[in-house]
């Protein structure tokens, strides 16, 4: 196969994990508590849990993402009782987010489901050298990047 070719049918699969991670992102689930979660909600609070202490502004650069946007999901999930807003005691202009006991769980929870489901994909690639999969994050990457830069132009 030509080398052009196999670039298509990697941009076709590219498409197509995106296509399915759409769906899997658009179901909610419950991550430990009773609380039904949109998987951008679960990565939210992922993202809250590795900093112990953020802001929203740190919030919307890590995402890409709005101010707006990321306010609103953080007020979805304080009505949630998944995060906690106050005011930073030094800087009267900036709230100051973290999660919440609830929100903890969440956090230890989806890593642990993480964990699971990585665990089963990788099983899956025992044909693949580490080699490969670094190759591969590489070429991702590049794809990525590529990508990126035909946003802004």
């Amino acid at each position: 196969m030509k080398r052009d070719e196999i670039i298509f049918q990697l941009m076709d699969s590219i498409y197509e994990v995106s296509r399915v991670t759409s769906l899997y992102e658009s179901v909610p689930r419950k991550y430990g508590t009773d609380d039904e979660l949109y998987m951008v909600e679960a990565h939210t609070i992922n993202l809250i849990g590795e900093r112990v202490k953020t802001n929203t502004s740190e919030l919307a650069e890590l995402t890409k993402k709005t101010k707006g946007a990321i306010s609103q999901m953080v007020n979805k999930l304080k009505k949630k009782d998944l995060v906690i807003k106050y005011k930073n005691p030094t800087d009267s202009r900036e709230i100051i987010i973290e999660l919440s006991e609830k929100g903890k769980q969440v956090f230890e929870y989806h890593k642990e489901l993480d964990k699971i489901e990585y665990t089963k994909i990788l099983n899956q690639l025992d044909e693949f050298t580490t080699e490969d999969l670094s190759k591969f994050i590489k070429i991702s990457s590049i794809i990525s990047n590529s990508t990126k830069k035909s946003l802004v132009e």
